[in-house]
């Protein structure tokens, strides 16, 4: 819980061709992110993240100081999510 940055680089879960197995990681990785108030800094780089970036972020519990979202394939939802 007392973790403060994280990188996550180079998910293979590709979410652009969702599954069961897809939804349910996603909502882990979410819960997970949760559950760890300190966190400032979030790298999910490379990762296929199309139109999920406000499911896998919203249990954050404080404002990430940085967030490197590089390669990520994102679409207007998630920047209108940002």
């Amino acid at each position: 819980p007392e973790l403060r940055s994280l990188k996550l680089q180079y998910s293979n879960v590709d979410v652009r061709r969702p599954t069961p197995e897809s939804a349910i990681g996603i909502r882990c990785l979410a819960g997970q992110l949760g559950m760890l108030p300190n966190l400032q800094e979030l790298n999910l780089g490379s990762s296929r993240l199309s139109g999920n970036l406000c499911q896998i972020l919203c249990n954050l519990q404080a404002p990430l100081e940085s967030l490197e979202l590089a390669f990520c394939s994102l679409v207007p939802a998630d920047l209108a999510f940002l």
